[in-house]
């Protein structure tokens, strides 16, 4: 974008232009903004519309059977609620910065739009600020572990390739927040609901196994101590399913301590289906170093496709 940006400040003949804009206030710039796209949108002409609509993939229909599709959002939502895991229902919308601001997104990834919002492109994210929110306002409390849970269709900015790859796909999410207990107590409650939720889905759904590899993640003072607790926790939790540990350190910017990768494993195939991990984006929104936070995600389209 580097290039292209000083283009266009040169074209446009102020390399100050973008500071001079961040320089109002929300308010103002976007009352500038929003007669900007009105002046672009009153050139356009109905005749130009299709050609439009074929240009912009973001926009382009899924060619995935809704019926199919919708049926799976509530069989998946449904198992959530007969384990006591709340389902939410978000709006397609998100505030701006909603991905990015937790360093973990690039925002040109993400569809950005007016009036302060951009085009829901995580769930877990909203999930967590929803949670979050909730707590700032004592509505809910975590000293019981909350869980909760939405399927969305989401819109990504980056390019995708392969089968079922879509700038617009479905996810079905889950976000826990909880209190350090000490010894990692917490932690493992979390991670037990999250892979609890898989198995019990895949089996029942899909007459399918889960199979899981755990990874190791920086983030923790302890690394080394927190890793082999959750592992060894999740073994003996989960003895007749395949586990798999990758202990390669690896730093980053989205998940802490560890992650997981999902994969299902039916009539001799093994597809990967989803992933989660612990985060700090609710001790960042709420200030507090006892909050504890996991999240996870599968994707709809890949289980629409193993479902025949």
């Amino acid at each position: 974008m580097g290039s292209i940006l000083n283009r266009i400040l040169n074209q446009i003949g102020d390399q100050a232009v973008l500071d001079k804009l961040l320089s109002l206030s929300k308010a103002d710039l976007n009352s500038l903004l929003l007669a900007l796209f009105e002046r672009q949108t009153n050139k356009v002409l109905p005749s130009e519309m299709l050609k439009i609509y074929k240009a912009n993939r973001f926009s382009l229909p899924s060619k995935f059977d809704p019926v199919r599709y919708h049926a799976l959002e509530a069989q998946l939502l449904t198992e959530a609620q007969n384990m006591n895991i709340q389902t939410i229902l978000l709006s397609p919308s998100a505030p701006l910065g909603s991905c990015s601001v937790f360093g973990c997104v690039n925002q040109y990834n993400v569809i950005s739009a007016l009036r302060n919002t951009e085009t829901l492109a995580d769930p877990t994210n909203m999930l967590a600020i929803t949670i979050a929110d909730k707590l700032k306002e004592r509505t809910e409390c975590n000293t019981s572990p909350l869980h909760y849970a939405t399927t969305a269709r989401v819109v990504r900015g980056q390019t995708f390739s392969g089968t079922a790859s879509y700038a617009h796909f479905g996810l079905y999410c889950m976000v826990s927040s909880g209190k350090d207990k000490g010894a990692y107590i917490c932690e493992k409650e979390l991670l037990e609901k999250h892979l609890s939720y898989y198995k019990v889905l895949f089996k029942t759904r899909f007459s399918a196994k889960l199979s899981i590899v755990l990874r190791k993640r920086g983030g923790y003072k302890d690394n080394d101590g927190f890793f082999s607790k959750m592992t060894e926790g999740m073994q003996t939790i989960f003895p007749d399913t395949t586990i798999s540990i990758d202990s390669n350190d690896i730093e980053n910017k989205y998940y802490q301590g560890i992650n997981f990768k999902l994969f299902m494993e039916k009539d001799g195939e093994v597809l990967e289906i989803g992933d989660g991990g612990f985060v700090d984006w609710i001790c960042q929104m709420l200030g507090s170093k006892k909050e504890r936070c996991l999240i996870s995600c599968i994707a709809l389209d890949r289980l629409l496709l193993l479902d025949g």
